[in-house]
């Protein structure tokens, strides 16, 4: 476990807290090495490269499925050696990667890949989705900072996302050229709608400065109508 391990702790399934049984089963509480990793306590080794999407889709079943239906997963089906979720994501072992493409896939890497059509032009597509969601992300926090819940907001990015990645997934070009387009224009309906919460944050600020701008001005008219009524009160009982 010298090697494993320390890839694991760099990886994203770590950031997330799934650990070496989430994908390999076995028994984490027994202490023997060897018991643990048994056939008995349901221990899986590392699948056939055949083997890998549905291995990995136990916990990304959608994305697994997507891949199966795709054109690497049809080319599998019929025995063509293909890249698979190890290809991009297990490139430095178990340092496992998340999808993110600065990351995913780099200038070095994806270009040699000549099993996709124009990988630098997908790594630009991708990069620029990327950048679109991230841009609404930070829209929303800025929004979620002046007091408005945008949880809904959030959660459909985050199916826009899913959506996006079973596209991607499929490695179909067309599939991906439709899902760029409506991903890129959801994204911008995303945006719109927190740009509107947003706008409707600063109209209630600037609303409620001038109540209490309004609210300071009555109270000073209150005060010195006060005082005058308290003079000319002195000066009857003066007289």
């Amino acid at each position: 476990m010298r090697l494993p391990v320390p890839e694991w702790r760099q990886s994203v399934h770590a950031e997330v807290e799934v650990s070496c049984d989430a994908c390999h089963g076995g028994d984490p509480r027994e202490e023997d090495a060897d018991l643990s990793m048994s056939e008995q306590a349901g221990f899986l080794d590392g699948p056939a490269w055949t083997e890998l999407a549905d291995y990995c889709g136990v916990c990304h079943e959608a994305i697994a499925q997507s891949f199966d239906a795709g054109r690497f997963g049809r080319a599998m089906s019929r025995g063509q050696r293909v890249p698979t979720c190890a290809t991009c994501h297990m490139a430095n072992g178990h340092r496992i990667l998340a999808a993110v493409p600065a990351d995913l896939l780099t200038d070095e890497r994806c270009p040699h890949c000549t099993a996709v059509e124009d990988p630098a032009g997908a790594l630009e597509t991708l990069a620029r989705v990327r950048e679109a969601e991230l841009g609404v992300l930070a829209l929303v926090a800025a929004v979620e900072r002046k007091g408005i819940d945008l949880t809904d907001v959030r959660r459909e990015s985050e199916r826009v996302r899913d959506r996006w990645a079973d596209a991607v997934h499929s490695f179909d070009r067309m599939r991906v050229i439709e899902g760029r387009s409506e991903t890129m224009a959801r994204l911008r309906d995303l945006a719109a709608v927190a740009d509107g919460f947003g706008r409707e944050a600063d109209d209630r600020r600037r609303f409620g400065l001038i109540a209490l701008a309004a609210l300071a001005v009555l109270l000073v008219a209150l005060l010195r109508y006060r005082m005058l009524l308290a003079n000319e009160s002195g000066v009857e009982s003066a007289g």
